[in-house]
């Protein structure tokens, strides 16, 4: 898949001829699943584009971040949380997903592609009660409070919650709706290979007591 290949490098990313395979393996049990279990609506190289590459574009910023642990929250398919997976093998990284036909799904993945570093947890949000030191999650609509303050909650000390978004418009709506329980750090622009859509990363923190 000559996409995902040259995605990875336009990224920056350095990957071991096992992790492309482990990546391509991924892709092809979502397409395959995904025509019973409507998973993501892609296939073919904009399923790489828009999801694989998407979630990959989160390699650097949360490598860098050096934390031992990390929650996907919402998981389904497991983005961008196997992608991560894959590609920082030292991080124990913890699906969060409610729904039990994709948790089915994540656990065949997990188990298919040998990923030890990965554990998938069929809870809905607010009765998660483990503390992790990186949350992330992929949503392209502003974040309702309630559930902002969820996610501030299973984040341990120091922790900090790592946004995939889309445009600065919606960040900037969503900065003000959770003003009151997060604090921003930081905001990484970032480019997805082959999209033109406008991402970052939104790099939130607890607010302080």
């Amino acid at each position: 898949m000559k996409v995902l290949e040259n995605g990875l490098e336009e990224l920056g990313i350095e990957y071991t001829n096992k992790q492309r395979k482990l990546l391509n393996r991924y892709i092809s049990e979502i397409e395959m699943w995904n025509k019973r279990y409507g998973l993501v609506n892609a296939e073919g190289d904009t399923l790489i584009t828009k999801h694989i590459l998407d979630s990959l574009t989160g390699v650097k910023a949360i490598g860098e971040m050096k934390r031992d642990s990390l929650a996907d929250v919402g998981s389904g398919a497991g983005l961008p949380g196997i992608p991560l997976a894959i590609l920082l093998p030292h991080m124990k990284i913890t699906l969060i997903e409610r729904s039990g036909k994709r948790v089915r799904f994540l656990r065949n993945v997990q188990a298919l592609l040998g990923l030890a570093n990965v554990t998938v947890l069929e809870a809905d949000l607010k009765n998660v009660t483990e503390k992790y030191d990186l949350v992330t999650f992929r949503a392209f609509k502003p974040v309702e409070p309630q559930i902002m303050n969820l996610l501030m909650n299973i984040l341990g000390k120091d922790g900090r919650l790592v946004a995939y978004k889309g445009k600065m418009e919606n960040i900037n709506q969503e900065i003000e709706l959770v003003k009151e329980m997060a604090s921003v750090g930081e905001i990484i622009p970032v480019s997805v290979p082959g999209l033109d859509d406008e991402r970052n990363l939104v790099i939130y923190s607890q607010k302080p007591v």
